[in-house]
């Protein structure tokens, strides 16, 4: 898989490594009626969702969705009750999405139909697709790859 960066009608295409990050989450059913309700209630049980990065993974052998974020420093004792779980790190092939809600939510599956067709030979199927809410009108979607070296 190369480096360089591709561009697609959906956005830009890259590599990127990412180092494992430990985690609070919840996983409910892959089903988006489940997923949608499920994201309000984990979204409010924080204090404040500065500072947080929310992310669902996709584990779709086992059919499960994870919503998840970062461990912050201020969550000690994870008074919320959360599972305790890591974000798997490595290569991936990432494409982010940029628009206004809710279109930005219908590039998802196209986006990662995209992803998944590029790393057809070097997917890793251990590891999750990781849909990341980096900020308000975007989205980066990334799927794993076989680590070179």
């Amino acid at each position: 898989m190369t480096s360089s960066p591709m561009v697609h009608e959906l956005g830009r295409i890259d590599v990127v490594a990412l180092e494992d990050r430990p985690a609070l989450s919840r996983d409910v059913p892959l089903d988006l009626n489940e997923v949608q309700t499920a994201w309000p209630a984990f979204e409010g049980a924080f204090d404040s969702l500065q500072g947080r990065r929310m992310m669902g993974l996709i584990f779709g052998g086992d059919a499960v969705y994870r919503l998840a974020t970062a461990r912050l420093d201020r969550d000690v004792g994870n008074a919320l009750g959360l599972d305790e779980s890591i974000i798997p790190g490595g290569d991936y092939l990432r494409l982010r999405l940029r628009g206004e809600a809710p279109g930005l939510y219908s590039q998802i599956e196209a986006a990662f139909d995209v992803l998944f067709t590029l790393a057809h030979h070097d997917h890793d199927h251990e590891r999750p697709h990781i849909e990341s809410y980096r900020r308000e009108g975007e989205i980066d979607c990334l799927v794993p790859i076989q680590t070179e070296g």
